[in-house]
């Protein structure tokens, strides 16, 4: 458990290179199984119900961005919609993961790495291009 509470220095170029890996696996065609458990145990949940909440966000936050990738067409209007998608779903993983890091002292536990340690192990396996 790292022993920073809050948002420490920094935790928001972490949060920020967490995210943009997590929309680089959607643009590479969504989130595999792996992918998605590690955006959903980010932070230790309490109990089932919070891990289902926190499953039923990150599939929200993926469809949301997967239904306006698809609903965009080949034209320039398309790609600028795409880009807002990708522009949304970066600041709203974005300010979740804070979020996460923020609460992080409250919900700590010895069996559970932390959030920033979550992070970090997002930011270590890389977006599609690194494997």
């Amino acid at each position: 458990m790292d022993e920073v509470y809050g948002i420490g220095p920094g935790d928001e170029e972490l949060a920020h290179e967490a995210a943009v890996i997590a929309v680089s696996w959607l643009l590479e065609g969504g989130l595999t199984e792996q992918q998605e458990l590690q955006l959903i145990n980010v932070r230790l949940h309490g109990n089932g119900h919070e891990w289902i909440g926190d499953a039923m966000k990150v599939d929200a936050w993926a469809k949301a961005f997967r239904d306006a990738v698809n609903a965009a067409t080949d034209d320039e209007e398309g790609r600028q919609r795409v880009a807002a998608a990708k522009d949304t779903a970066l600041r709203e993983l974005r300010e979740r993961l804070l979020f996460e890091i923020d609460m992080d002292w409250f919900r700590s536990r010895s069996d559970h790495p932390g959030v920033r340690e979550s992070l970090r192990r997002i930011v270590a396996a890389g977006g599609p291009q690194s494997g």
